[in-house]
């Protein structure tokens, strides 16, 4: 499998303007439901691949402007969600994060920028013993990201069109109470 069938497989999926991340990832379990070993693994492998090219420290400020909070599982959720937006807008918002802005289309960025299910649809497609997939998945060191949290005005300015839609402190101080 190919960046592009991987991409062709997320975009046939149904248009994240009309359906929900749920929706997509049902959608790609049925289409890969059946698929021997070798093109789940594949599927996997270059899905992780994704994952990591977003793991970036603009992304991960983009995410907290969005959803107001930050957890390693809420910027997975984050980046798995871009990916489900398709090929054109991951790249666009690996490149300018302030993008998203140009297709985001949710009320509540919390409930709603979430991409969680597709981190197991292979493993729902499969039918045999999930180890048997698993064992081939590639993973990659998260790269270290080791920089000083930005103040707001910081992020204001790097981020205008996203902080302007989605800056939200009385989210900020509810979801980031200890």
């Amino acid at each position: 499998m190919s960046e592009d069938d991987f991409w062709e497989i997320i975009e046939s999926s149904g248009s994240p303007d009309s359906c929900s991340p749920d929706e997509q990832c049902e959608n790609i379990i049925e289409r890969l439901t059946g698929e021997p070993k070798e093109v789940l693994v594949a599927f996997a492998n270059i899905h992780i691949e994704l994952l990591c090219k977003g793991y970036t420290w603009r992304m991960l400020k983009a995410s907290f402007v969005l959803i107001s909070f930050i957890s390693d599982d809420v910027f997975e959720d984050f980046r798995n969600w871009v990916i489900l937006q398709g090929k054109k807008r991951f790249y666009e918002t690996l490149k300018d994060p302030d993008s998203i802005t140009n297709y985001i289309n949710v009320e509540d960025p919390v409930e709603e920028v979430t991409g969680e299910g597709l981190l197991f649809v292979c493993e729902e497609s499969w039918a045999g013993d999930i180890e048997e997939l698993e064992q081939n998945y590639v993973y990659f060191d998260d790269p270290d990201i080791d920089d000083e949290w930005p103040s707001e005005i910081k992020l204001q300015q790097e981020f205008p069109k996203l902080f302007n839609q989605f800056w939200d402190e009385e989210n900020i101080r509810t979801l980031n109470k200890s």
